[in-house]
């Protein structure tokens, strides 16, 4: 078996075009979206580079349930309302389609 190169939350951030504030916040509110993680000491983490990988290419090649049904069940979206300034008030207005 190969060894393990274990890569830091930097590095995941890197390969996933995130910053590592927001790696950090999905592992802690949901780990089950985030790729598996080694814990190393009391504040040392670190990912497997193959399990990544693997993780990657199975949420590529799969796609997740929620995006099945949201495709499903997606409405047309309107555009968002325009905001201008009228002296010191803001007004939205809404756009007819």
């Amino acid at each position: 078996m190969a060894n393990p190169c274990l890569q830091s939350t930097a590095w995941l951030a890197k390969r996933l075009g995130l910053s590592v504030s927001t790696v950090e916040r999905l592992r802690s509110q949901a780990p089950s979206d985030m790729p598996p993680h080694l814990i190393i000491g009391q504040h040392t983490i670190r990912y497997d580079e193959l399990a990544v990988e693997k993780w990657l290419a199975d949420r590529l090649s799969c796609p997740s349930k929620r995006s099945d049904t949201a495709a499903s069940t997606a409405t047309p979206l309107s555009p968002p309302p325009v905001r201008r300034r009228f002296g010191k008030k803001l007004i939205t207005a809404t756009t007819a389609s």
